[in-house]
């Protein structure tokens, strides 16, 4: 006898007596009476429950690319402020495989790579980076430095600019103010002083009540050798902070640099006073006050002062010919001078019956005719026989401060 079995669709029992499940049967039927329509309708919370379902598991996954990406991204901060860029170089790129369009993760990939030493790879990140937002300043920033160390100065010169009037999300006048400093450093460091110049110039006109930035911007504008601005601008950074160290020494710098003796010392006499360590400050000091006890022309100096001075200038002059001469093997006695160093000294040894106190402080006329002299000696053997040191020094800085020997 046969036996019952079940259906392989259903799972219904299917008696041995009939061939097929009566129930798929009737379900099928039921199915194909029913009008397209209704089928359709049928099949749409199917079809809305799978979008569901998919976007669910889409969203999950997109989640969690973003999420390892941020991972990575965060790992290479951590290994940048480290100073770790090889690590960091890794991390940023690993960040990218999850995240291929963020733009953060680029640029810092590229800044990590220039801190690797690797700017020719973070050359075209930065490129397509700058291809998709040309206005944005921390990229144009970035191709300033790329271009700066290829050394294509032009290049530089027009991505700081791209900087400076581009945009930024955080602090954008900040920002901006850095770029300038940066582009002020890059002129100065190609030695492009009137670029500086004019660059620092617009920085100045515009700077926050901060004694350490003036502090800084004074700093360059020695550097550019336009003294008088440095002079002014370190007044500003004292009047914010009158005991900054930095803008006391650098105030003394700029006075002494415009033969601004009287002023000078006062600067650089605080300075020191702040920091003895500062051995520029104190070797400063200690030429500006030799300056102002042998200078002759000083004003408020009494007659016999005055001559006193003249005559010991003198000596000392005459003693640094002779130096001279000895070093480059030159007699300055002969008959017939044929040297400069000879001419010279032939001049001062003709005006020595002169140079005598009383008849100084009766002539005027005759007292510069001395220091004249002493201007010219000075002059000669700085240029023949090196940079002078100490009384010689002064005595050459007292020269030009004057206008030197006629």
């Amino acid at each position: 006898m046969e036996e019952d079995r079940r259906c392989p669709q259903c799972g219904k029992t299917i008696p041995w007596e009939e061939a097929e499940c009566a129930f798929c049967i009737e379900r099928g039927t039921f199915l194909r009476s029913l009008p397209r329509e209704t089928i359709l309708l049928l099949c749409v919370p199917v079809l809305a429950a799978l979008f569901a379902i998919t976007s669910t598991a889409a969203k999950i996954y997109h989640s969690q690319q973003r999420a390892l990406a941020q991972e990575w991204y965060l790992r290479g901060e951590a290994h940048l402020r480290a100073g770790e860029a090889r690590k960091a170089i890794e991390d940023f790129s690993k960040a990218l495989v999850y995240s291929r369009s963020n733009a953060l993760y680029r640029l810092r990939l590229a800044q990590a790579l220039f801190a690797a030493n690797q700017a020719e790879e973070a050359g075209p990140y930065l490129l397509d980076l700058w291809e998709r937002e040309p206005a944005n300043g921390t990229v144009n920033l970035e191709l300033a430095h790329l271009a700066a160390r290829k050394g294509d100065a032009a290049e530089a010169n027009r991505y700081f600019h791209s900087a400076i009037y581009g945009v930024w999300e955080k602090d954008p006048e900040n920002q901006r103010r850095q770029v300038r400093l940066e582009l002020c450093e890059f002129l100065l460091s190609r030695g492009e002083r009137q670029a500086a110049q004019a660059a620092l110039i617009e920085l100045a006109a515009d700077l926050p009540k901060d004694a350490e930035l003036h502090a800084r911007v004074g700093a360059l504008f020695l550097r550019a050798e336009d003294y008088s601005r440095a002079l002014e601008v370190f007044r500003q950074a004292l009047r914010l902070d009158q005991r900054q160290q930095k803008s006391l020494a650098g105030a003394g710098e700029a006075a002494f640099q415009m033969a601004n003796y009287r002023e000078a010392r006062r600067y650089l006499e605080q300075a020191v006073r702040l920091n003895p360590q500062d051995t520029h400050a104190v070797q400063r000091l200690e030429m500006t006050k030799l300056i102002l006890s042998v200078d002759p022309l000083e004003r408020g100096l009494s007659s016999q002062e005055r001559s006193r001075r003249v005559v010991r200038a003198y000596q000392q002059a005459v003693e640094r010919l002779r130096e001279c001469a000895q070093k480059r093997r030159e007699a300055l006695a002969g008959e017939q001078p044929l040297t400069e160093l000879q001419t010279m000294y032939a001049r001062a040894v003709q005006f020595r019956p002169k140079v005598r106190e009383r008849p100084l402080q009766r002539n005027s006329d005759l007292l510069m005719s001395a220091m004249e002299l002493v201007f010219g000696i000075e002059e000669l053997t700085a240029r023949d026989c090196g940079h002078p040191a100490d009384v010689d020094l002064a005595l050459l800085l007292i020269a030009r401060k004057h206008g030197g020997a006629e």
